[in-house]
């Protein structure tokens, strides 16, 4: 899947030639604060935004300056895009706990995937029987922020907004498995996979999280990713810091 492709799922039945109703010089396809609010009338949802995994506890004081960082640039870009209107519905979870300074990706998401089980039918007030069939249009609960000691520093010691830019966060996808091939398919490739360094123990090509820009995880990269498609569109193996909205 293209990026083009990915973005008409994201216009499906809509019309994006038709101009934005927060801001009639955008088209609203462009608008993303127009698409966050079709996607969540999609799903039925009003909650919205990533859950963050706080991961490093050196500081209480470093912490509160990246929130205090992540909370004003999701405003900045909801105001951009007209999209006020949306704040007061941007959740972002987080989960503190010493614990999670030392915990594998492996045991966050044993860990979210529990919390999900029942949050959706919490936070957007739908009946069991409809959760455990609905496969939503957005990705609070397919996907997670982690945030540990390295990609705190890379925010934290930019020295200004312009080298923001280079800042990231860890991007993980809650339902991500090791991919085991049976030995027809291995003979169809050529034989065995190539290995790669292992990162967090994973020698595959995917190992299930990325590095992600930290000014796009707030809107854009929330609008970004859907859904196994979408990691499978952006995902590239760390360190390359991946762009979820080029």
């Amino acid at each position: 899947m293209t990026r083009r492709l990915h973005q008409q799922v994201l216009d499906d039945d809509w019309r994006p030639e038709q101009p934005s109703k927060r801001d009639p010089t955008m088209e609203t396809s462009s608008n993303k604060a127009d698409i966050l609010e079709r996607l969540l009338q999609a799903d039925g949802f009003k909650t919205w935004g990533f859950v963050i995994y706080r991961c490093a506890y050196s500081s209480d004081l470093d912490w509160q300056k990246f929130l205090d960082l992540f909370l004003g640039h999701t405003k900045r870009k909801l105001e951009y895009y007209s999209g006020l209107d949306l704040l007061n519905d941007f959740t972002p979870t987080i989960f503190e706990d010493s614990s999670f300074e030392d915990a594998t990706v492996y045991e966050l998401r044993e860990h979210f995937k529990t919390w999900a089980v029942d949050a959706v039918q919490r936070e957007q007030h739908i009946t069991a029987s409809r959760a455990s069939k609905f496969c939503p249009r957005t990705g609070r609960y397919r996907f997670f922020l982690m945030v540990d000691q390295e990609a705190l520093e890379s925010v934290l010691n930019a020295p200004d907004r312009r080298s923001l830019r280079r800042a990231f966060v860890r991007l993980v996808n809650a339902e991500w498995e090791p991919k085991t091939l049976h030995e027809e398919e291995l003979e169809a490739l050529g034989g065995p996979l190539d290995e790669f360094d292992a990162l967090k123990g994973c020698t595959l090509e995917d190992v299930g999280w990325m590095k992600v820009p930290f000014q796009e995880v707030g809107l854009n990269g929330f609008v970004a990713m859907l859904d196994a498609n979408s990691w499978d569109l952006f995902y590239s193996r760390p360190p390359k810091v991946q762009s979820l909205t080029g």
